[in-house]
């Protein structure tokens, strides 16, 4: 699509330079061809940012500055009918008029605008609920969710299950990035951007929350996450994401983030040496010897002397933890195979889970 776009926008500035050479060179005297062409080419790239800047505007947004613009040009004609004329030069009259309506409508337009932007804001804070009592914190109201949260697919779970209790915010341009994904000639960016509008479905149909869609968009800032903070600031609210980087940009902005990798950090059983578990040995580890596996919540399990376990599922006694910057790593001896198969098999299990 944004291919499209931009060979469209092409076409019509290539269209309108050359349309202003052609009147230069029919009806002004052919001198005046190089600075048509300057005046063509300037005019359309003009047109082109204009209708980039209306499609990014909010309906809002276009319908108070339309008002605002008709309001201006009505009170021009008003201003000008209860000037004489008579006694003015015709040319005077008419650039006057032109200038007069030019002023009017220019900030007519601009107060439009404000008055509907005062009136999204007013909507905005109308969505939140009201003021907890004292002794609790802000996370249990309103909740902004973000691109990579929808997707990840956990936060429909923890909906699922109670424990979360909210109105759930997704803003209008959340909903335009995974609709571009959903588009997206990528299959994998495709996959991502279905996947995410079917987690959009289950948390409407949760009975424990309230999803909100609000039309809302920041035009003059490009970055979705920098929409994100302004407009979790402008609600008072945290920002439900997976995104490590827009938790880091939020925290530094002072809005709160509720990072779903660490609750399920947090909610990770706890394995404590000579306790036994089973895992499918998938791969050698480090050491010649070691075999290496993952718990199903993605935990690294080392397994001593596990080499010759490969493709089999064993239970193993753990004997150490190492806690890392990238996550926990259990480390075992084995005790009994459980099961044999091959990696494939373990693949499609999980992928069935």
């Amino acid at each position: 699509m944004m291919k499209i776009r931009i060979l469209i926008e092409f076409l019509i500035v290539v269209v309108g330079t050359a349309l202003a050479i052609i009147y230069s060179k029919y009806y002004l005297d052919p001198g005046w061809i190089p600075l048509g062409a300057i005046f063509g080419f300037s005019a359309s790239l003009t047109i082109v940012y204009i209708i980039r800047k209306i499609v990014e505007s909010s309906i809002s947004s276009l319908i108070g500055v339309n008002l605002g613009v008709g309001g201006g040009l009505v009170v021009s004609w008003f201003a000008f009918s209860i000037v004489p004329s008579e006694k003015i030069d015709t040319n005077i009259l008419l650039f006057s008029r032109i200038f007069v309506m030019l002023v009017f409508g220019y900030f007519g337009g601009l107060i439009g605008l404000k008055i509907a932007e005062l009136v999204g804001s007013l909507q905005l804070k109308g969505t939140q609920q009201p003021s907890r009592p004292s002794g609790k914190t802000s996370s249990g109201y309103s909740k902004v969710l973000d691109t990579s949260a929808i997707i990840d697919g956990r936060i429909a779970d923890v909906c699922e299950t109670g424990f979360l209790e909210a109105t759930i915010i997704i803003p209008t341009f959340v909903l335009k990035e995974l609709q571009d994904l959903a588009d997206s000639h990528d299959p994998f960016l495709r996959a991502k951007g279905r996947r995410g509008f079917d987690i959009l479905k289950r948390l409407k149909e949760c009975r424990h929350i309230m999803v909100k869609i609000v039309s809302v968009d920041f035009p003059d800032n490009k970055d979705v996450d920098g929409k994100l903070i302004r407009f979790a600031k402008k609600m008072k609210a945290p920002i439900i994401t997976t995104d490590y980087n827009l938790n880091q940009m939020a925290q530094l902005q002072g809005v709160e983030v509720l990072n779903i990798n660490e609750l399920s950090k947090a909610l990770r059983p706890i394995v404590i040496p000579g306790e036994e578990l089973e895992v499918f040995v998938m791969k050698p580890g480090k050491d010649p010897k070691q075999g290496v596996g993952h718990l199903e919540d993605g935990t690294m399990v080392v397994v001593e002397d596990g080499k010759s376990y490969i493709g089999k599922r064993v239970r193993m006694v753990v004997t150490n933890l190492l806690q890392t910057s990238s996550g926990r790593i259990i480390f075992g001896r084995v005790r009994e195979v459980v099961e044999t198969g091959s990696q494939e098999d373990h693949y499609g299990e999980r992928l069935e889970i």
